[in-house]
């Protein structure tokens, strides 16, 4: 749920307390802050109010919104602190005192903490483990190589893990420089998954009683009814005398979807991409939705652009109405379709049905 009026301002405000908490906000947090700003969803004026709010030497920090909101505005507190490439105490405390405002365990505020005090010693003793590691002169600063074929690049997890607090850093893959994020932003959802109590259904989705048949909760595409890419496709008409409607799946644009949410978590060596090529070849090219059949249709409040009008005439004894809608795509009546998509997938790649058996045993 979208954060109220109220709500943006105190997250916001929360932003800039803590960038301010060492006198002037300098340029880059500021530009930092509009981002933030136009990423929640709010105006000037609630920028406004909150840069009121906390040039206030009262203003307490103040999580707002659920859970994950409050974590959100917490991400945010640390980018914007660290934008410049360093931090000072004070804002370092500010932020641990907000890590334990929002109840975070232990382990992760001692996460956060070490998060701002790289130990160098450390850092060099996990490059010269790299599998090709050595140094060089760039613009008279030393500069420290490490680099790891594209399969083991989880193996680079610890040194990723000292240099995050360094701001003089870069990676390139295949020589070309590319963004952070985009080439380690898998490590803390491979971390979770080594850490779950069943690993396989952490990425397939069970241990949140949800499905995808992707095999990565990245993928934001779930086996649920009100899942958008259910109605990635086209109606058409099929039958000479019987006409029925019928929903042709549009696999390209499916795929392309999978590739961009995909895209910062494609080096995770958990990721399969065999498998998401099967799932996408076992989903059915076209489905006829029906009110008793394995698919019906998705409902919509509004007409959009390639949705249909829906009536479904219905006789209850004396009364009889009608349902009258517009549909833009189907949606599964059961998990069972996707467990069963996903059995199809796993046989074609070769996998050990007794390996997965607990995930396909699945019943939403």
């Amino acid at each position: 749920m979208a954060l109220t009026y109220k709500g943006k301002v105190i997250y916001l405000a929360n932003i800039v307390s803590i960038a301010r908490a060492v006198g002037n906000i300098s340029p880059k947090e500021i530009e930092a802050i509009k981002k933030i700003q136009e990423s929640i969803g709010a105006g000037k004026i609630e920028l406004n109010k909150a840069y009121k709010a906390a040039e206030s030497p009262d203003y307490e920090i103040n999580p707002v919104g659920y859970w994950s909101d409050k974590v959100k505005n917490l991400e945010d507190v640390i980018y914007v602190s660290m934008i410049d490439g360093w931090i000072t105490d004070k804002k370092k405390q500010s932020i641990l005192k907000f890590a334990k405002q929002i109840n975070l365990k232990q382990e992760q505020i001692k996460y956060i903490a070490a998060f701002f005090t790289p130990d160098f010693a450390r850092v060099i003793q996990e490059q010269q483990k790299a599998p090709f590691n050595s140094t060089c002169i760039k613009g008279k600063k030393k500069w420290y190589l490490a680099a790891w074929p594209k399969e083991d690049i989880f193996q680079a997890q610890k040194l990723i893990e000292n240099i995050r607090a360094i701001n003089k850093r870069k990676v390139y893959v295949d020589g070309v420089e590319s963004r952070w994020d985009e080439v380690f932003g898998f490590f803390w959802c491979a971390g979770e998954r080594n850490s779950a109590r069943r690993p396989m259904e952490y990425c397939f989705g069970p241990d949140e009683k949800r499905l995808n048949i992707w095999g990565c909760k990245q993928a934001m595409m779930e086996w649920t009814k009100w899942s958008d890419w259910f109605g990635y496709g086209t109606f058409k008409n099929t039958g000479l005398v019987n006409k029925q409607v019928c929903f042709v799946f549009d696999k390209k644009r499916i795929r392309h979807e999978l590739e961009i949410n995909l895209l910062k978590y494609r080096f995770c060596p958990y990721l399969r991409f065999n498998l998401i090529e099967a799932v996408l070849k076992e989903l059915p090219d076209e489905v006829t939705p029906t009110d008793n059949g394995p698919w019906i249709y998705k409902r919509d409040y509004n007409d959009s652009p390639g949705s249909i009008r829906v009536k479904v005439k219905t006789a209850d004894g004396k009364y009889a109405y009608t349902d009258d809608y517009y549909s833009s795509g189907v949606a599964p009546k059961s998990v069972v379709i996707g467990v069963d998509i996903l059995k199809k997938a796993f046989k074609s790649c070769g996998y050990n049905i007794d390996e997965v058996k607990g995930l396909l045993e699945y019943k939403g």
